[in-house]
């Protein structure tokens, strides 16, 4: 993790897992910009639900736009209606029409020029939906649906993709699955990771909510660069994959 190179800039993984930090930053900021630090408290603390009203948008759509769309970006994924995106690499697409003939549910996004052999689905839920353990996983049960299908897994064969993985994810926690469209082989869970604990102590560190943050801010790097990056970032999801069928 204190890799650098010659010019003493960081290597590109720290340098991810600091951008995905910061862009953790932006759930909780919003928040205290509504005056809400007590639904966020309430968030991090109860197995509850997003309300709605107290964040002046559909919860959903709330998290998608302060919560996930900022950590794709910090995972280098680009929003394409970014001024800085240059048309070219690894971007989401929010409700992609794409494969609209093969499948009657659309994806919640598509993660587009992640690598050739790769089609990459993530499905999003409102925070607090996506539960760790317990019957309460709305976001892996909605990308089982993607993975189950034959018939998508047959036509993305004809593409010459040879894996599928579908992400799902409320914000706070993050599951990723993975099939060989070949074969049939799917592996799921392959990768699970929790960020409520971070976001609960960037919170706290920023004064959102009350309390001592459990985690420091190079803590919350070091997890981002360990647990999450590998899995799930732009730049080493196929050969996390790949790996994982012996490929």
């Amino acid at each position: 993790m204190t890799d650098e190179n010659s010019n003493g800039t960081l290597h590109r993984d720290e340098f991810l897992a600091e951008r995905v930090r910061q862009q953790l930053e932006v759930f909780p900021e919003k928040f205290r910009e509504l005056g809400e630090g007590g639904e966020l408290r309430k968030l991090c603390r109860e197995p509850t639900t997003l309300s709605g009203p107290k964040v002046n948008q559909a919860p959903e759509d709330f998290t998608e736009q302060y919560l996930i769309e900022p950590v794709l970006h910090g995972l280098g994924y680009w929003n394409p209606i970014s001024d800085r995106y240059s048309g070219t690499g690894p971007h989401f697409v929010r409700r992609p029409s794409t494969y609209r003939n093969v499948e009657i549910k659309r994806p919640d996004y598509l993660l587009k020029n992640v690598s050739p052999r790769l089609v990459c689905l993530l499905e999003a839920k409102a925070a607090n939906e996506e539960q760790a353990t317990g019957d309460k996983r709305r976001a892996t049960a909605d990308i089982e649906e993607y993975v189950e299908s034959n018939t998508f897994a047959k036509y993305l064969e004809t593409l010459e993709k040879r894996y599928l993985v579908a992400i799902g994810t409320d914000g706070l926690r993050w599951v990723l699955w993975a099939k060989d469209v070949r074969t049939g082989e799917t592996k799921r869970d392959l990768a699970t990771v929790d960020l409520s604990d971070a976001i609960k102590s960037v919170a706290k560190r920023n004064d959102v909510i009350e309390g001592e943050p459990a985690q420091s801010t190079s803590e919350i790097r070091q997890f981002a660069a360990e647990e999450f990056l590998p899995s799930f970032a732009a730049h080493s999801v196929d050969e996390f994959v790949s790996n994982s069928f012996n490929d």
